[in-house]
């Protein structure tokens, strides 16, 4: 039997115990909850993105397609490129495996680089070529660029921090000019143009491709 003064002890012990697993369970459910609104947000970008231009999507049609409020969406995200950049950071790791899969060497992955940028139904078809969307293709070149320089080194191709920036902008900007006019037929040729260029600025000097940079 617990006295008048142990009662009251257990008591409040037994009440802090309930009260903590009560915060725990709260913050749970809260983590939850913004973890679905984060999913329903990148999921309606994800949808967008297929369906509809860069420009034309909206934080209005995003809420929408997600059923969001406005608000929580500006609780979570300052921008749609900052949900975009979420959206793409969640399958970096997807799209790494994806590249270190892929077989051809440092051509391979810099032929999937401009395949898979130049596929209309690519998931980033729309939003690496958008002018506002620069986060997005910043993360988008640097997992390609960590790729393709691991699939020139076990080629015994040691290219320089220079080199790899200088062929991922290069081939950015050829794959940019061609999509002023998004003419399919042209998208073999310019596969081509973009090995042809990688191709030169490996074979230049290191110094060369770092005073063009």
């Amino acid at each position: 039997m617990l006295g008048v003064a142990g009662r009251t002890r257990f008591n409040r012990l037994g009440f802090g115990w309930k009260w903590t697993v009560g915060r725990i369970m709260s913050e749970t459910r809260v983590d939850r909850r913004i973890g679905k609104t984060r999913d329903a947000l990148a999921g309606a970008i994800f949808a967008l993105i297929q369906r509809d231009n860069w420009n034309d999507i909206t934080i209005q049609s995003i809420c929408a397609e997600a059923n969001v409020a406005r608000a929580s969406f500006y609780a979570h995200f300052a921008s749609k490129v900052g949900l975009l950049d979420f959206m793409l950071e969640r399958n970096l790791g997807s799209m790494a495996a994806q590249l270190a899969g892929l077989g051809g060497g440092g051509p391979g992955i810099l032929d999937w680089f401009a395949a898979h940028v130049t596929s209309d139904r690519s998931r980033f078809a729309r939003i690496v070529l958008a002018p506002d969307a620069h986060p997005a293709l910043t993360r988008f070149k640097a997992i390609v660029k960590v790729q393709y320089a691991e699939a020139l080194a076990r080629d015994g191709i040691v290219a320089s921090e220079a080199q790899l920036n200088f062929i991922m902008g290069g081939a950015t900007e050829m794959i940019m000019d061609w999509s002023k006019t998004w003419r399919a037929h042209r998208v073999p040729a310019l596969r081509r143009d973009v090995q042809a260029f990688a191709a030169a600025v490996l074979a230049q000097p290191s110094t060369l491709a770092e005073s063009a940079d």
